[in-house]
């Protein structure tokens, strides 16, 4: 397995654990990895993970040293009879994104650092029924120049 391919599982695992009974505000219901023929957004609140681009330069050597970005889709749904703002839901999943994914900056120790870059929220139409917000995640690693499962 690559060591990029390590990092991605590493933070669908991170993305799982958030829940009430763990100490977050929400639970999540259901974390995926991006599928071509398509995601369920069934179980809500969901988080779709899509690998972005990733720039690599060759040092030091024996090693590459990679900046990939991560894009974490978060969907849900509010109920009609809930009373709090829809951007105050948002905040509140988003806040506990954020505080899981710093729990393990390394993602497992394959990676030199993880930033949260910025998020935006989906362009919505007053009634529609999903809701969300785009996290994009700036993470640095290396791997062997000549062994991409090799970690530097």
């Amino acid at each position: 397995m690559t060591v990029r391919e390590s990092i991605l599982e590493n933070v669908k695992t991170t993305l799982e654990a958030i829940s009430i009974a763990n100490g977050y505000h929400n639970d999540i219901a259901s974390v995926q990895r991006w599928r071509q023929s398509g995601n369920s957004l069934v179980l809500i609140p969901c988080i779709v993970i899509n690998a972005g681009p990733e720039e690599k330069e060759p040092v030091p050597n024996p090693f590459t040293t990679c900046k990939f970005t991560v894009y974490l889709d978060v969907w849900t749904r509010q109920a009609q009879d809930d009373p709090q703002p829809t951007d105050a839901l948002l905040n509140s999943l988003l806040g506990d994104i954020e505080k899981s994914l710093m729990v393990d900056y390394t993602r497992g120790g394959f990676a030199k650092d993880t930033n949260i870059k910025s998020n935006v929220l989906f362009e919505t139409l007053e009634g529609q029924p999903q809701a969300g917000i785009i996290i994009e995640l700036e993470i640095f690693y290396q791997h062997k120049q000549n062994d991409p499962e090799i970690s530097g």
